[in-house]
């Protein structure tokens, strides 16, 4: 079904702020980064890392639960002008200790934020258009994401550092504002009038996630995908500079490369069809796609070869992010849909902390080439072997539940 002029309206309006937004949130990771390492002290680097990071898994059953029970508008917009004022203190206080401190202040507010505007999407879009939505959405992001590190150097050079910060308190205001123009409002209730107690339950989400025959396999395997994706991250660079002896330019445009596919695979991904079986192995099948390209970045011996490959891993990484958020969405009750993204940002923010220590030991022991092949060798299991196993376990006990309803 076509969006209608208010659907359109709001998704351009919350694709533009959101965009903004996360545009000024890399500004701001990349200003702090520059920040602490100006102070010579690389362990507070992963401090800070650690600190924009743990809260989202921390706070998820309570962000979750939060995001289900109060309307989305009021309560999000509160958030965004709360996250701007923390945004200015670590604009205007320097020190290590406070910066990483306001920063895990306002990671809080983030781990309220993401699944109140992921949960917020369906009822803008209308249920029938979740995937154009998410496309549109994620494609923005994307760009977003790509420029940010760029921009964030740029303007450190030309600003200085409190500047950039600024302009990501300005970011959240301007969400903030721009929440509170949508034409729609998302009020959860619950499905009827006497629900199950699991439905008021802080982990009802995560619950659901593992429940549900559709969702269990693609939880699974796109976890154990980002644990490896995220060690290849981390060798990544010693791989381009080290390995393949190219310079740190040329290790930006493989990045840039990357983040250039990931917006063409979301912008391809407008037309994908909200089967949610049909969602399922469009996301098992571009994990798989990717397992086998970052396995074959280990194998090349000229950094040329690393470009057409990486692109091609972001179109899949875009196909894979918009699939899987419709599918969250379409196969999530409305007033557990604040619990579920919570719950899936929480286990992949999980993955992705694990992966960077996993990747960190791993460089001690292993050559950067050898960590990319092995992570293209796991994953592909995973996703070869036990996505289908347990996407076939899930149905087969689904179906013995319906039957047992049935009789």
């Amino acid at each position: 079904m076509a969006l209608t002029s208010v659907q359109r309206h709001d998704l351009r309006l919350l694709a533009g702020f959101r965009g903004f937004s996360i545009l000024g949130d890399s500004i701001a990771l990349i200003t702090l980064f520059l920040r602490v390492a100006h102070h010579g002290q690389g362990w507070m680097i992963a401090v800070l890392a650690i600190a924009g990071a743990l809260p989202l898994v921390v706070l998820a059953p309570l962000a979750g639960y939060v995001v289900d029970r109060l309307p989305a508008k009021t309560f999000l917009a509160i958030l965004c002008a709360l996250e701007a004022v923390i945004c200015v203190g670590i604009g205007y206080w320097h020190g290590n200790v406070v910066t990483i401190s306001l920063m895990a202040l306002l990671t809080c507010g983030v781990a309220f934020s993401l699944p109140g505007y992921s949960a917020l999407v369906p009822t803008l879009s209308g249920e029938e258009n979740v995937a154009v939505a998410q496309s549109t959405i994620q494609s923005v992001q994307g760009v977003a994401i790509t420029a940010g590190p760029a921009i964030g150097g740029l303007l450190v050079g030309a600003i200085g550092q409190s500047g950039p910060l600024y302009l990501d308190a300005a970011s959240f205001a301007l969400a903030g504002v721009g929440t509170l123009l949508l034409s729609s409002d998302r009020r959860p209730r619950a499905k009827s009038a006497h629900p199950q107690k699991t439905e008021h339950e802080l982990s009802a989400g995560l619950r659901h996630l593992f429940r549900d025959p559709l969702l269990r396999p693609v939880v699974v395997t796109v976890s154990v995908f980002m644990l490896s994706l995220g060690a290849v991250n981390v060798a990544e660079v010693f791989f381009i500079t080290r390995t393949l002896h190219a310079s740190a330019f040329f290790y930006g445009l493989v990045g840039t490369s990357f983040g250039v596919g990931s917006v063409i695979g979301a912008l391809a991904s407008r037309r994908l069809k909200q089967d949610p079986l049909t969602l399922v192995r469009t996301a098992l099948l571009c994990v798989a796609a990717i397992s086998v390209l970052l396995g074959s970045v280990g194998l090349v011996e000229h950094v040329v070869y690393v470009f057409p490959l990486m692109a091609v891993t972001g179109v899949a990484v875009g196909i894979v992010n918009v699939a899987a958020s419709t599918l969250f969405a379409v196969q999530t009750p409305e007033h557990l849909r604040g619990r579920v993204f919570a719950a899936t940002g929480a286990m992949f923010t999980s993955a992705e902390i694990g992966s960077m220590v996993l990747g960190g030991l791993l460089l001690t022991v292993l050559a950067p080439r050898t960590i990319f092949q092995l992570a293209g060798v796991v994953s592909t299991f995973t996703v070869g072997v036990v996505g289908p196993l347990e996407l076939r376990t899930s149905l087969r006990a689904h179906t013995r539940a319906t039957k047992a309803q049935g009789d």
